[in-house]
């Protein structure tokens, strides 16, 4: 997770499962866009890494809330 460690490589945020190859065509061209344009994170396109953006902290909480309740979530719940 970002919050961890920074910069971290972006195969770290993709799911180890048969699915993966959309997951990781969704996450480069929809979700790292779109949470670095609202500075959550930032996104080195050519080292292939994201780290803590300049408004991480708003997002941090609710970061912690999923991970600390993880185990209530529905089995089918997005993984890291």
């Amino acid at each position: 997770m970002v919050k961890q460690s920074s910069p971290r490589p972006i195969v770290d945020f993709l799911p180890r499962s048969a699915g993966a190859r959309n997951t990781e065509t969704e996450l480069r061209h929809d979700d790292l866009p779109r949470l670095a344009s609202l500075a959550y994170i930032d996104w080195d396109r050519a080292a292939d890494e994201v780290s803590r953006g300049q408004r991480f902290d708003e997002i941090e909480p609710m970061l912690d809330l999923l991970e600390n309740h993880a185990d209530e979530l529905p089995a089918d719940w997005p993984q890291r």
